[in-house]
């Protein structure tokens, strides 16, 4: 293997931890279930994670730390939207907290430095003895689409790159990779940039590149209403309790849904092909020569 592969795959979890629930809130547990579920990137440490190469995941939501985000909001372009390192506002510009400066203290000492770190060290590791591709793994969906008016026309396939840390080769391999199976690609649209850790920010590192991944749901995520439907021993519930928490409202029955047919989803000939053409991809560019 000529390049070491890291996988980095930041917004897969759901996980609140209780610290973010303790914190009072200024919209409902409902509206708050429903921006998780949304901006999440459901899934993706199944489609990329492979036993093969190295990975690197986020271990809580996105909404209450965001790792790929600036902790400085004048380097953060997401800040303004109250979406930075720790989300404030919702996708739909809805105040969902005020942070006080003690609780944001104990999320980016819990949560946002140590993933930090753990990225760090992986990938200096790996530096002094291969050639290191970061592939940031994303997916995303047309409802927290907030850069296009038109969301029909949205990319099968997003590469995002860094100008620093990126090599022509490579990005023209994967698009062409990608176009050759029939998907419209995109570059730097919706989404743009890739992960860097931060020991190399600002240094022109001959050795590492990296280039992200969003992969648009619909390809890889089947109707969780059709399946629903075709399941005829599901019995619909008005009140239940995942991870103890009761539930009663239209997200939640969703996530009911989500949960309980989570591994059919896996399982399923829509997901297996997507996640095959990515193995495939990551197979490719780990054997790639002069980079």
């Amino acid at each position: 293997m000529k390049n070491k592969i890291i996988e980095h795959i930041p917004h897969s979890s759901l996980k609140l931890p209780r610290i973010f629930k303790k914190q009072r809130k200024l919209i409902s547990n409902e509206e708050i279930n429903n921006f998780n579920y949304a901006m999440t990137d459901l899934l993706t440490d199944k489609l990329f994670s492979f036993r093969k190469w190295t990975h690197v995941r986020a271990k809580i939501s996105r909404i209450v730390c965001d790792s790929e985000k600036f902790l400085d909001d004048k380097q953060e372009i997401m800040s303004k939207f109250g979406m930075g390192a720790i989300y404030t506002k919702t996708n739909k510009g809805i105040i969902m907290l005020y942070p006080s400066e003690e609780y944001k203290k104990k999320i980016i000492k819990n949560f946002y430095m140590p993933h930090h770190q753990k990225l760090d060290r992986v990938v200096s590791r790996n530096l002094t003895k291969h050639k290191t591709i970061l592939v940031d793994c994303h997916s995303f969906s047309k409802e927290i689409i907030m850069t296009r008016d038109d969301k029909s026309k949205l990319p099968d396939i997003c590469i995002g790159i860094n100008e620093f840390y990126s090599s022509q080769k490579l990005l023209d391999f994967t698009t062409d990779y990608f176009k050759s199976f029939g998907f419209n690609v995109s570059i730097n649209n919706p989404y743009s940039g890739s992960m860097i850790p931060d020991f190399l920010l600002n240094q022109n590192k001959d050795n590492f590149y990296s280039i992200m991944l969003e992969i648009n749901r619909d390809l890889y995520f089947p109707n969780i209403e059709a399946i629903h439907l075709q399941d005829k021993n599901y019995k619909e519930c008005n009140e239940c309790d995942i991870n103890n928490e009761k539930i009663n409202n239209k997200y939640n029955k969703n996530k009911i849904k989500y949960y309980k047919y989570k591994k059919i989803i896996i399982k399923s000939e829509k997901f297996k092909k997507i996640k095959e053409i990515i193995y495939n991809y990551l197979n490719f560019i780990s054997k790639m020569e002069d980079l």
